[in-house]
């Protein structure tokens, strides 16, 4: 059989990027766990510094990296069917059920806020897209992004009607290795139910854009690179502006006390992402094809963010939880470590030979 391809760079870079707001909003969001999220409200309540990190972290990170994983899910699922021909439908059902089974352990018993599980779903109700013509693909991204859209807006309404209420305690924040166990399966269980419920079109949707991106070639073909800069051009300061008040507005029902209100606009975090997605990611692929030194050297770590993302919630598990040393850090202390361990994952990614672990068993 003839070599495959190499890698697209650009997908190995905008994988690596993403997973820096997974992990920052992760971490700063833990305290908020099987309660809503992904943001919980500033901590210390009364800080200044907490208030400004809150509104940095939300208005730039919150929603950004699930949305464009979901994408490059879909872009990847592409790159291999045109790859791989006949045998990509095989290897993709093998790597979606081994990615399922990380998933189920990785949230019963590190992480119940895991991803995992609903893109291995997504991935397999996907395994079909490739067959697909582009017109088929355009209606389906439409419709499930409009249900989305639609489910959403319901549910907003629900939770804004609640009023004013306390913020409840994650179930897991506190007690022994074994309540703490038992509440982190529980609420990776509900959370999951929930978001397979009232969440799955969104990211089908994506990885239906990402799958169209990738037949049409968008971040390697010459013919797209006056459209990658009109849209750079075009998107990155409204969808910053359109962030900044999505940020101030959950800011506000935290500060206030409405939590339903505030469950309610992180529901549409990945939809008000996708404006400022939409400028950032066409300027990154640019980069990469001019050949931006720092664009190849965050690229290798692209080849390992599932390492990267697990690693991230054992260390939230031995650090941030009761089952560890409970750590009490405010919000910009979290946001500062997510960053540091990012940037060490960028360091080691340059020395790093081959595949870990994790990602090698994925891929066989």
């Amino acid at each position: 059989m003839p070599p495959l391809p190499s890698r697209e760079a650009a997908v190995d870079l905008l994988r690596a990027l993403a997973l820096l707001p997974v992990v920052a909003v992760n971490w700063v969001g833990y305290s908020a766990l099987g309660v809503g999220g992904p943001m919980a409200p500033p901590q210390p309540a009364g800080s200044p510094w907490a208030q400004a990190g809150f509104i940095a972290v939300a208005a730039l990170l919150a929603g950004k990296g699930l949305t464009l994983l979901a994408f490059l899910f879909g872009y990847s699922q592409g790159l291999s069917a045109r790859r791989r021909g006949a045998e990509a439908l095989g290897v993709r059902r093998r790597r979606m059920g081994r990615l399922l089974l990380i998933g189920l352990v990785h949230g019963l018993f590190i992480y119940s806020g895991d991803i995992l599980t609903l893109y291995a779903v997504c991935g397999f109700l996907m395994l079909g897209g490739s067959r697909l013509r582009l017109r088929q693909l355009r209606r389906r991204f439409v419709v499930l992004a409009a249900v989305q859209l639609l489910l959403m807006t319901g549910l907003s309404v629900w939770l804004v009607d609640l009023g004013p209420q306390p913020v409840p305690e994650h179930a897991a924040a506190s007690g022994s290795w074994a309540a703490w166990l038992a509440g982190n399966a529980w609420d990776y269980v509900a959370g999951q139910l929930s978001v397979l419920l009232l969440g799955l079109f969104l990211p089908l949707s994506l990885m239906t854009a990402g799958l169209m991106a990738a037949r049409l070639r968008l971040f390697s073909h010459p013919r797209w690179r006056r459209d990658l800069r009109r849209w750079a051009r075009r998107w990155c300061v409204p969808g910053l502006v359109i962030n900044i008040a999505w940020a101030f507005a959950l800011w506000q029902a935290f500060r206030t006390g409405h939590v339903g209100q505030a469950q309610g606009l992180n529901a549409f975090a990945s939809f008000v992402a996708l404006p400022v997605l939409l400028g950032i990611v066409p300027a990154v692929v640019l980069a990469v094809q001019r050949g931006a030194r720092w664009a190849r050297f965050i690229a290798g770590a692209g080849r390992h963010t599932l390492s990267l993302y697990i690693g991230s919630s054992l260390v939230s598990l031995a650090l941030f939880s009761s089952a560890g040393l409970a750590w009490p850090l405010g919000t910009v202390a979290l946001a500062v470590a997510a960053l540091l361990y990012w940037g060490v994952w960028m360091a080691l990614a340059t020395r790093l030979q081959g595949r870990l672990p994790l990602e090698a068993w994925l891929s066989r």
